[in-house]
């Protein structure tokens, strides 16, 4: 008997402590419940209406950081938070943004999901295939800064990439790695830092290709990928032609043949001419491959990622020679022999001729 009244009374012990447990836990939950509706549904920063710059490429932690720093949000940590309880920041968008006082989390996120911004900024679209001077030229036309000016920082070394390290002595030493795409940049910011953004989303799109390692497996050094990229985005239109005018370059590099493109005849000029004469390909410039043998002494443009990753991943052929097929679509007919390179070549010439005639 004496034995089943202490069992009854562990029991009953047991059983209290799991209330007092349980209780506890709906308190706890009920604290962090208020907590985090209080920080959602209140002013998450305070003061008075701010405007805030939100760079282009800024991730949600970078938000997070530069919302705090201009005393939009008490804490990063704590928005950061609420972005991920709620699935926000996938589609928060770059500008320069106007808060309020009393801005709650919802205000701020719709805010910037909507892209609702006071877009100051001027708008700088570098094409594919652009030239360098093309390139100081647009900026200089939209009044960002003189051309001199940016060509002098495109020419420099003052960067903090590992790859800008590693290109040769050369002169427009950039040319080639400011990225073709639309940037966004504000009144008064200087010819360095228009550069820098340009070589931060080379850097990017290297990365997110995985461009830096297919290099090194290619067996080429990233500034030769680069010069591979910019005579295949010159000669490109038809867009499954990259990797086979790519192997066309590879396979003229082992035989140690002259690559005889065209379109770096054309940079060497110093002027788009739409037609290149025999007397063109004796110009005696380190850029022409008709006079240097090898890769030229840099890249002849701004190539875009299709044509980075062709120059690192060519397609296996035998292809030594291509020509124009077609005028109106760019395409090539591509062989590894050259009597029927040749014969291919008459009859494009003969095609200019009689539209010229």
């Amino acid at each position: 008997m004496e034995n089943n009244r202490r069992k009854k009374r562990r029991k009953k012990k047991s059983n209290k402590a799991v209330l007092i447990f349980l209780a506890v836990l709906v308190v706890i939950a009920a604290v962090v419940t208020f907590m985090v509706y209080r920080m959602v549904s209140t002013n998450m920063g305070g003061g008075n209406s701010v405007t805030v710059e939100i760079p282009q490429g800024s991730t949600v932690n970078d938000i997070a950081e530069i919302l705090e720093e201009n005393g939009v949000v008490d804490s990063a940590e704590h928005f950061i938070f609420l972005c991920k309880s709620k699935g926000e920041g996938s589609l928060f968008k770059y500008g320069t943004y106007e808060f309020n006082a009393g801005d709650d989390f919802y205000t701020i996120t719709e805010k910037l999901n909507s892209g609702d911004s006071l877009d100051t900024s001027i708008h700088i679209t570098v094409k594919e295939g652009m030239w360098l001077s093309e390139i100081a030229q647009a900026v200089a036309e939209a009044g960002l800064c003189g051309v001199d000016e940016f060509m002098a920082a495109a020419d420099s070394r003052d960067y903090d990439y590992d790859f800008v390290k590693d290109i040769p002595e050369r002169e427009s030493l950039l040319e080639g790695y400011l990225y073709p795409e639309t940037y966004h940049i504000q009144p008064g910011t200087s010819a360095h830092d228009i550069v820098d953004t340009m070589l931060a989303q080379f850097d990017k799109v290297c990365t997110e290709n995985d461009l830096y390692s297919k290099a090194e497996k290619a067996g080429k050094s990233l500034d030769d990928i680069v010069i591979i990229a910019s005579l295949i985005e010159s000669e490109v239109k038809v867009e499954d032609e990259r990797p086979l005018v790519s192997s066309v370059i590879y396979n003229r590099l082992a035989q140690n043949m002259k690559l005889q493109i065209d379109a770096s005849v054309i940079y060497s000029l110093g002027e788009r001419v739409s037609r290149v004469y025999y007397s063109d390909l004796e110009t005696e410039n380190e850029h022409n491959t008709y006079y240097v043998t090898g890769l030229p002494v840099g890249p002849i443009c701004s190539p875009r990622a299709a044509s980075l990753v062709a120059a690192a991943e060519p397609e296996n052929t035998d292809y030594l020679y291509y020509v124009v097929e077609d005028q109106e679509t760019g395409k090539h007919y591509f062989t590894a022999d050259y009597d029927d390179f040749l014969t291919a070549s008459e009859k494009y010439r003969s095609t200019l001729d009689n539209q010229e005639s």
